[in-house]
C-alpha cells in the first residue's frame, strides 16, 4: 500500500530536511547519499550540511525553514519540501542569503550580474526536492500546486525558474499552467522565467 502523503507548514524541527532541499538546489546529490546511508547525513557531508542548516535557521534570508511547505508520509516523516515566498522583501533577503553563502558562491558566479529571481507583487516558488525513493509519485506536483494555491490566496502570480535543459521539469510546470515569459540569468546560467497567472 502506498504511503498517504500530506502537506504541512515547516517547523524548526524540519530545518535539517530543508537544508537538504537547499543543497539539492545547489546541485548537490545529498538526498541520494542520505538514503544510501540509511537516512542519515554521511560524515563526508556533515560539515557542509551543518553550515546549510545554520543558514536555514536564519529567519532573515531567502532559504529559511519559515518559507517551506513539507510533504510528509503516513508516519509524519518528511519526504519532500517546497520553499516559496512573496517577492516583496526579496532584495534584502537575497543580500543576506548571498552574504551567508559567500564561501559557496565565490568564483562560481558574480552576484552583482545576476537578475532578480522575483519582484514585489509576486510569489516565488524557489526550491523543490523530493527524496529519491518517493519520486515519481506526484509529490512534486502536490507541492507545486500548494505553491500556486498560496499565490492565488495572496492575489499574486506564482513565479518559478526552470533551466532550459530540464525538459521534464518544464513539461511538469507547463502542465500546471505555467507559461514561459523570458530568459533571465541566475547563478551564472540562463533560466526560463515562468509565470502562473
Amino acid at each position: 500500500m502506498e504511503d498517504k502523503i500530506t502537506l504541512r507548514p515547516a517547523t524548526e524541527a524540519d530545518a535539517p530536511f530543508v537544508a537538504m532541499v537547499i543543497s539539492e538546489a545547489l546541485d548537490d546529490d545529498i538526498m541520494e547519499l542520505y538514503e544510501q546511508s540509511g537516512n542519515r547525513i554521511p560524515d563526508s557531508r556533515r560539515e557542509r550540511m551543518d553550515f546549510v542548516e545554520m543558514v536555514v535557521n536564519n529567519p532573515d534570508n531567502l532559504y529559511t525553514w519559515h518559507h517551506a511547505t513539507m510533504a510528509v508520509n503516513a508516519e509524519g516523516v518528511a519526504v519532500g519540501a517546497l520553499l516559496a515566498y512573496p517577492g516583496d522583501d526579496y532584495t534584502h533577503r537575497r543580500e543576506v542569503s548571498f552574504r551567508l553563502f559567500a564561501s559557496f558562491i565565490e568564483n562560481s558566479f558574480d552576484p552583482d550580474k545576476m537578475d532578480a529571481e522575483t519582484k514585489p507583487g509576486e510569489y516565488y516558488l524557489d526550491s523543490l526536492a523530493v527524496l529519491p525513493s518517493y519520486r515519481g509519485r506526484g509529490i512534486g506536483r502536490m507541492l507545486l500546486q500548494a505553491g500556486i494555491d498560496k499565490a492565488k490566496s495572496l492575489g499574486r502570480p506564482a513565479i518559478l525558474a526552470c533551466a532550459p535543459e530540464n525538459l521534464g521539469a518544464k513539461h511538469l510546470y507547463e502542465s500546471l499552467g505555467f507559461k514561459e515569459t523570458y530568459i533571465y540569468s541566475l547563478f551564472g546560467h540562463p533560466y526560463h522565467r515562468m509565470l502562473h497567472p
